[in-house]
């Protein structure tokens, strides 16, 4: 519990309803802008959403027991909201933030927080980053796509979630001893300003490629969304890392030679260091080069997948940025493994390998089926569809890179939404050209018992889209499934009936 003037430090104020002598000593037990999760003692920040506004909420946010609101629009004095205070702000955004941090006693400022946005890669290059901090002795969290981790692992709701949640989830890590926190930041939340006073000692970028485009409508939005983190939210002394593995990170980092200065920005990948790939099939083996001091250091790994090879440059950039010497950041490389449901080994069956992924845009497709290609001794094949309610454009495409780069093809259903999966799979096949074997199963359980079924010694199998996820949505609930989950019951059930 917090006197409310504890939690109005630094809120800029416009007027108060009804002011009377006791309103900065009201008691403050929570802090929440979403009516439904207020409790009693509660402050309710009637913020405006992407498709509602807050305001519209207050009357349930005081039946819940809301004692204070906070509202951008004029105070409703002709309302009677007996016992609750009516505060108005001039920016509703930015008192969220300054109210929330206030509420949870800053953590923020007791961790070094580390982001890293683009589109693929940022699981990976954060659950690495979180990885080797904690082999170097610094306990480190991680909020992100697959878990939010702190000790004990909590289910995500959203790659980067509000700030009412990162601060309690930052809050925590500090009461348990923890240093540093590592962030996925998402497109999503740059946009809607979702982390509004966090600043991040060290920002990374990996790529850009088409995704989000239901929300962000053009390329030049989903980008521009992006390069916030590094105009918005990097500290005084932050330090950008940039990754050039697409035009856009070599954009960015020409507009940002604007405002930062040289030793303030580290470029990987074809920058100042480069990593060469020199064996994939027993995991990736790799050199990484350093073009400005001549350095070389050879590490071998248990990763699979090509494009981690880039991902590990952008790792090693932002442990340097921190500080770190690259000896002590290269002989650790080796501990590293693949984050659940990314190009991960969940099972060898029949002389195959079967593989789960997050793949979910046609550029992520292409490097994971271009990842394992050199691991096949027969066949590439490939169970994958696309998410509903989702941009629509994607579809083909990936059905053009599934085509191309694998010898077999099951198309099925993802996580079709409010959409019909029969749509979504004709939206994909008009990307087909038709050259290579093909079935359609909607069924994603059949899918992927089907396609087990037709492995064979030397085969590859990559179950593509869902990776690290639990669940089907459908028609708005979600039900409990598992990629990794339904492999090994496939797969327990065949060799039953082997043995029979």
């Amino acid at each position: 519990m917090k006197p409310l003037k504890e939690i109005l430090k630094e809120v800029e104020i416009l007027e108060v309803y009804p002011k009377d002598e006791s309103w900065l000593n009201q008691p403050v037990y929570g802090v929440s802008d979403n009516s439904k999760e207020v409790s009693e003692g509660y402050v309710f920040i009637a913020r405006k959403g992407t498709s509602f506004r807050g305001e519209d909420f207050i009357d349930e946010a005081v039946e819940r027991g809301a004692k204070v609101i906070v509202r951008e629009t004029p105070v409703e004095t002709e309302k009677k909201l007996q016992g609750v205070y009516q505060i108005r702000v001039k920016d509703v955004k930015k008192a969220l933030s300054q109210i929330v941090l206030n509420f949870f006693d800053h953590p923020e400022k007791k961790l070094t927080l580390i982001g890293v946005t683009g589109t693929n890669g940022k699981t990976s290059v954060c659950y690495f980053t979180k990885t080797l901090l904690q082999t170097l002795g610094i306990k480190t969290g991680y909020v992100g796509t697959i878990f939010y981790e702190i000790e004990r692992r909590i289910p995500a709701t959203e790659t980067t979630p509000s700030l009412i949640r990162l601060a309690g989830l930052m809050k925590e890590m500090v009461e348990k001893g923890f240093k540093a926190c590592v962030m996925e930041v998402s497109s999503h939340a740059l946009d809607q300003g979702r982390i509004t006073g966090l600043k991040f000692e060290v920002a990374g970028f990996t790529n850009l490629s088409r995704d989000h485009l239901d929300y962000h409508k053009t390329m030049e939005d989903y980008y521009q969304a992006k390069k916030k983190l590094f105009t918005e939210y990097l500290a005084p002394e932050g330090k950008a890392v940039l990754s050039f593995e697409t035009e856009s990170g070599k954009r960015l980092y020409q507009e940002l030679k604007d405002f930062l200065s040289e030793d303030r920005i580290l470029v990987v990948n074809n920058g100042t260091l480069r990593v060469e790939i020199l064996g994939l099939e027993e995991g990736l083996e790799v050199e990484l080069k350093f073009l400005n001091t001549g350095e070389a250091y050879r590490v071998k790994t248990s990763l699979f997948g090509e494009y981690q090879a880039k991902n590990l440059a952008t790792v090693v950039g932002i442990l340097m940025a921190l500080g770190y010497s690259k000896e002590e950041i290269c002989s650790r490389l080796e501990t590293l493994k693949n984050p659940v449901g990314r190009l991960e080994l969940v099972a060898e069956f029949r002389g195959a390998k079967i593989f789960v992924d997050y793949a979910h845009t046609p550029s992520a497709l292409e490097h994971v089926l271009k990842s394992l290609l050199p691991l096949k001794k027969n066949r590439l094949i490939v169970v994958f569809g696309c998410g509903g309610n989702r941009d629509p454009g994607k579809r083909p495409l990936m059905g053009e890179v599934a085509e191309n780069l694998s010898d077999y093809l099951i198309i099925t259903s993802d996580n079709p939404r409010f959409e019909d999966p029969e749509r979504i799979i004709q939206d994909i096949k008009q990307g087909l050209k038709g050259v290579k074997p093909c079935k359609v199963i909607p069924d994603r359980k059949e899918a992927i018992e089907a396609a087990i079924n037709l492995l064979e010694k030397g085969d590859i199998l990559v179950i593509a889209g869902k990776g690290h996820e639990t669940y089907q949505e459908i028609q708005g609930k979600r039900y409990p499934f598992s990629d990794q989950d339904e492999v090994l019951e496939t797969i327990k059930r065949l060799n039953k009936e082997y043995l029979k």
